[in-house]
């Protein structure tokens, strides 16, 4: 009978129906693609592996060996994964979704940048490939997603191994398919904000569900009373409460089965940490699955048997907690200090926020916690808004007595948004004292910010058929630049008979040395008068209170005897070149740069070092663009690639500090954050409807008796308001204190983000505005004097 009173019971009963089900379909949609997390990246890091060519195999030339070159690059933003390939033999392995290596001057690329080089946004990107003919496409097997820009290019100019060449015998061989390819997220630190992170995203999603099927709770109390009128028992009317909220819960488990195979193919062009998924990547975990399956509907027939434990269903109506029943705090209070008994344990190094068992902790806790922060939240309501007086403006008035008669009913409709806050705010804080002390964060911070910079290099030991000087007047006359700086760079040891015994704990002292001319070596430090046949010397990156500089090696004398490029291999070992630092050497002070952040470095114009004595130089330019060409970084990547494929362009706009995994993660999480604010907005937005229809017949009457539509208007924004604004303030409290008891975890000092923090709290202001805006049409059209008719 429950059942049918939810699919049959007139126009009434199914739109009710309809909003469970929709509210229940997007906690499900969202529950869902959690449980299908694990598979697609799973499945991405297995195609990443297969195509791995990172792994150094020996150098022996075979039938099935290949020589590969990584030429990775960048167009407008987005990244673009290129390689060089020459066989050794005839039977050279293939990469993954290649059906053969492509011979020189030829190029498999993958179907979305074989789209991008066809369509006009393109043109400057079929520049750096002068003379190359596509002649196939990689398939799915190969592509770490559907948007992958990625190319398989021909080549015979690849002489050997090193210099960024590797020698191959066979595709992604020595990994582990369970390895992710990033070391950095492998980190605990990371571990623990993404768990965490999944705990304050899907913590709120389950507090949406249990709102959710109470949609249209008083008209199903007044039916049931109608039931009991007519002879039913206590038990039968619990039973069919329980099978109405059933059978919307079952509805909303086949809706959120069609949302999520409606989303996965949006979620399938998301990338993070440089792998995507194919839609057909995302598939729930079985397991998972199963236990959506069976807990939403066990939650939704709990949450209905529940919730009528205060609500007295007889024969001529229906009485709700007649007598007001005050609220206690004490056992609201066990839920979050459970959660800290979980966590607090915890904080015994990275090695007890690792592992499954640990992992499972840390989520109950946080999880605790922040449904601590739901629990709460009723109460604090019910505390502030019982000490409203009568005074004000009729529509605060009006919004007060309200909330005075349904505190319940309006916590539980920003419950989620409470707890969405509380965990965002959490993973704020312990982002922001991470990124803040993180070593490994702290090498690129200081480097230069200015984005109309870019660097040009080659790797290591790899030499250029042009030589540097004309390359670097090459980058001056490209289109968009206004000038560029160029040095060799290389290393010198003090002259020795002998090299010292590792063994003996002695190491020798070692210079980073710089080859260029005036302008350039201002770049590398400050340097006042400078003339061709100059040398300096300078101690020190540059940094402000750089620990490291007080660990960096003495200067050498001016006059001392120097071996060049001591390391480039046994014919240097057996025939070293030397050079005298010259007489005239000055110090001067180091400078923070794009080349080089060496604690010392000896600077040295071609007149005083000739760059031919430089057996293994690093070629490296530094490159100013013309602000107002935004396409002028590409043009300079055209020029590089035409000098040379393994010419590097390191151009991240905003600094030299590329993306890493904290900010990757933070955004990732920042961005899940608002979405589930949405989600939250949405179910508050139909639980205000709902209210508004519940309540028609009262508006009809307010609207006979001359209310202004005005009030009424800014009667449903206090109410929707007020209990918004405290559960945002105790979000921001609550979370705080998460965030801070995260933070002992790992030993991290508290650095709270507030910008990051006042972001939230607006776009949880932003959801309040436009769940009353949507809410006042329905208003309008419920403010007729026609409602108070009655047959």
């Amino acid at each position: 009978m429950g059942v049918r009173f939810a699919v049959d019971g007139g126009r009434e009963g199914r739109l009710r129906t309809a909003l469970t089900a929709l509210g229940v379909g997007l906690g499900v949609a969202v529950l869902l693609l959690a449980a299908a997390v694990p598979h697609a990246v799973a499945t991405a890091v297995a195609r990443d592996n297969a195509r791995s060519d990172g792994v150094f195999e020996g150098t022996r030339p075979s039938a099935r060996s290949l020589l590969v070159a990584e030429t990775d690059t960048t167009y407008r933003r987005q990244p673009v994964r290129g390689r060089l390939v020459q066989p050794d033999g005839g039977r050279p392995a293939l990469p993954p979704g290649v059906t053969r290596l492509p011979d020189p001057g030829e190029m498999v690329v993958s179907p979305a940048l074989a789209d991008l080089l066809a369509s006009p946004d393109g043109t400057l990107l079929r520049d750096r490939f002068p003379g190359v003919r596509v002649v196939g496409r990689i398939g799915d097997e190969g592509l770490a997603g559907p948007g992958e820009l990625a190319y398989y290019q021909g080549t015979d100019r690849l002489t050997g191994t090193g210099s960024g060449v590797t020698r191959l015998q066979g595709f992604g061989r020595g990994l582990d398919p369970h390895d992710s390819g990033e070391a950095a997220a492998g980190k605990p630190v990371v571990l623990l904000t993404v768990l965490v992170g999944c705990a304050a995203l899907l913590t709120p999603v389950a507090v949406f569900i249990a709102v959710a099927v109470r949609f249209g709770g008083e008209r199903r109390d007044r039916r049931l009373a109608a039931l009991r009128l007519v002879g039913t028992d206590r038990a039968t009317t619990r039973r069919i409460a329980a099978g109405e909220a059933l059978a919307g819960s079952l509805l909303g488990l086949l809706t959120g089965a069609a949302l999520f195979l409606a989303v996965r193919y949006p979620v399938a062009r998301i990338r993070v940490l440089g792998l995507g998924v194919f839609p057909s990547d995302v598939v729930p975990d079985p397991w998972l699955t199963a236990l959506v399956a069976v807990a939403v509907p066990a939650c939704s027939v709990g949450v209905a048997l529940f919730t009528m434990r205060r609500v007295t269903v007889e024969p001529l109506g229906v009485t709700r907690s007649a007598p007001a029943v005050r609220r206690r705090l004490w056992w609201r209070l066990l839920l979050p200090a459970a959660g800290v008994a979980l966590l607090w344990p915890k904080a015994a190094g990275d090695a007890a926020i690792v592992g499954t068992r640990a992992g499972a902790q840390v989520v109950a806790g946080t999880s605790l916690l922040l449904l601590g922060v739901a629990a709460v939240l009723p109460w604090l309501l019910d505390a502030v808004v019982s000490r409203f007086g009568g005074g004000g403006a009729p529509s605060w008035q009006l919004a007060v007595r309200r909330l005075q008669l349904s505190t319940t009913a309006a916590a539980r409709s920003v419950s989620g948004i409470t707890v969405a806050v509380a965990g965002a705010v959490a993973v704020q804080l312990l982002l922001a004292g991470v990124r803040t002390t993180d070593p490994s964060l702290s090498y690129q911070s200081y480097r230069p910010s200015d984005a109309h910079q870019v660097q040009v290099g080659t790797w290591y030991g790899h030499r250029l058929d042009t030589p540097a000087a004309e390359v670097f007047q090459r980058l001056r006359g490209t289109t968009g630049v206004r000038n560029a700086y160029g040095v060799l760079l290389d290393s010198a040891e003090p002259l020795s008979s002998g090299r010292p015994d590792p063994d003996a704990g002695t190491v020798r002292e070692s210079y980073a040395l710089a080859v260029g001319d005036c302008g350039a070596l201002r770049r590398l430090a400050r340097i006042d008068r400078c003339a061709d046949g100059d040398a300096f010397l300078s101690r020190g990156s540059g940094i402000p209170d750089d620990p490291a500089d007080s660990e960096a090696p003495r200067l050498p004398a001016p006059g001392a005897r120097l071996v060049i490029s001591p390391d480039s291999g046994p014919e240097a070992a057996r025939n070293p070149t030397t050079w005298t630092l010259p007489h005239t050497a000055r110090t001067v002070a180091p400078r923070a740069n794009f080349f080089s952040l060496a604690q010392t470095k000896i600077l040295a114009t071609p007149g005083a070092l000739d760059p031919a004595l430089l057996r293994a130089p690093v070629a490296e330019a530094e490159v100013h663009l013309d602000p107002g060409r935004p396409d002028a970084v590409e043009y300079v990547r055209n020029a590089a690639a035409r000098v040379d494929p393994l010419l590097h362009v390191s151009a991240p706009g905003g600094g030299l500090r590329e993306p890493g995994v904290y900010d990757i993660v933070g955004s990732a999480l920042q961005s899940g954050a608002v979405g589930v604010l949405c989600l939250i907005g949405a179910g508050l937005l139909i639980s205000v409807l709902e209210q508004l229809r519940e309540r028609r017949r009262l508006l009809s009457a307010l609207d006979a008796f001359g209310t202004p539509r005005r009030t009424l208007g800014r009667s449903v924004l206090w109410q929707t308001a007020v209990p918004v604004v405290l559960g945002l303030a105790l979000a921001v409290g609550c979370g705080l204190g998460l965030g801070l008891v995260l933070l002992h975890l790992v030993g991290k000092p508290a650095l709270p983000d507030w910008p990051g923090i006042a972001a939230l709290t607006g776009t949880a202001g932003a959801v309040i505005l436009a769940v009353t805006a949507l809410s006042l049409p329905p208003l309008w059209r419920m403010m007729r004097p026609d409602g108070l008719r009655t047959e």
